[in-house]
């Protein structure tokens, strides 16, 4: 059950919601199917990769985000 107002999905919303995608990847980085969906859905732009390991979701009162 997903907490209403949980701040990690709060924020991962909020910056879907500003242009932002969530990817599928490791530590090691996006995984490379996923890069090519992103060059091309929105081209070649300035950016920032974020990793969240899944341990940032594993609160044990909320489920990972979909």
């Amino acid at each position: 059950m997903e907490i209403e107002g949980h701040p990690t999905q709060d924020l991962i919303e909020e910056l879907e919601r500003r242009g932002g995608l969530r990817v599928e990847g490791t530590s090691l980085g996006p995984q490379e199917e996923t890069l090519r969906f992103v060059g091309e859905r929105i081209g070649e732009v300035p950016g920032t990769w974020l990793f969240l390991p899944r341990q940032a979701y594993a609160t044990g009162f909320d489920e990972i985000p979909q």
